[in-house]
């Protein structure tokens, strides 16, 4: 009972400071002039993406090989609900916009990416060069976000005042991003805890390929999800993709100078599954049959499940 209450109270902070926090973000993009697609693919999605990137970097510091498998299980399979269940679950969805050729391009580059930077890093075997590879990757996500930054789409719309700014009677950006800061740590305290209390109840290869992608995750799905239901489906996917491209990029790299990334080479299957996905989603989304591809892009979610509990 006191887990089911434990599980339920957090799922609630989750979805309040999700709310809070696209309420903060949304205001601040208006006024740094951001467009749809960078507010989604670069600021939110580099905001939702800290709790996986907070494992990574707290693992070496708790020490053991076991903190060291967690990290490097929670970066593996951080993509696993963004692109295999909520982008098909986005694209399902009606849009009364259409989508930045930047989406797509995103899901493209993830997989380019992500399978050969995980065969080099696999056969990789000379720390030096592990590390370059990773040192690499941060830089390419460097030059990727400039792309998205200067990336043509439509300007945020002005929007009214921010929660807090509403409770001060006041126009200030400083609330707006205190807002914003306030929300994404408590979104990462609720993520954090969500993780723990599974892990309680559950074993270490559940705990790191299953279950912790629904702690790490769920702020950019619950956020992704919001702005699907206030049909801002684009920035959803926006996030989704950017979220993705980033996890390909700069939380691989973060994830093998933390953990040293010492996977089995049957992991894999995991990229492949992933890689399918993210070119099952270019080519639906390229050609405008989203709808046709949604469903057996989830499909693949379970076979994720059964390789994931496989290792």
């Amino acid at each position: 009972m006191n887990f089911i209450l434990a599980i339920f109270s957090i799922i609630i902070l989750l979805l309040l400071s999700t709310v809070s926090f696209i309420d903060g973000v949304e205001r601040v993009a208006v006024r740094l002039g951001l467009t749809r697609f960078a507010t989604g693919a670069l600021l939110a999605a580099f905001l939702t993406a800290l709790p996986e990137t907070i494992i990574a970097l707290l693992s070496r510091i708790s020490g053991g090989p076991a903190s060291l498998d967690i990290g490097a299980g929670s970066i593996l399979a951080a993509p696993s609900i963004t692109i295999l269940l909520g982008a098909p679950l986005v694209i399902l969805a009606p849009r009364s916009r259409g989508l930045n050729v930047g989406v797509a391009r995103n899901y493209l580059l993830f997989s380019f990416i992500l399978l050969p930077s995980m065969l080099m890093l696999l056969f990789l075997k000379v720390l030096a060069l592990r590390y370059t590879l990773a040192v690499g990757l941060i830089i390419l996500y460097i030059q990727l976000a400039k792309g998205i930054y200067h990336a043509e789409d439509e300007f945020m719309e002005g929007r009214s005042r921010t929660i807090i700014e509403k409770a001060f009677r006041t126009r200030s950006m400083v609330l707006a991003v205190f807002q914003v800061l306030v929300s994404l740590g408590l979104m990462v305290f609720a993520a954090d805890s969500f993780i723990d209390e599974l892990a309680a109840h559950a074993d270490a290869l559940s705990y790191s390929l299953v279950l912790s992608p629904f702690g790490t995750c769920l702020p950019e799905v619950l956020t992704a999800s919001y702005w699907t239901l206030k049909r801002k489906s684009d920035m959803a996917l926006s996030l989704l993709s950017g979220e993705n491209l980033m996890q390909a990029t700069l939380v691989l790299g973060i994830g093998i100078l933390s953990t040293d990334m010492q996977l089995p080479i049957s992991s894999l299957s995991i990229v492949v599954i992933y890689s399918l996905a993210a070119v099952m989603l270019f080519i639906g989304l390229r050609r405008n049959i989203g709808l046709l591809i949604g469903v057996p892009i989830i499909a693949l979610y379970p076979v994720y499940m059964i390789v994931a509990l496989n290792l």
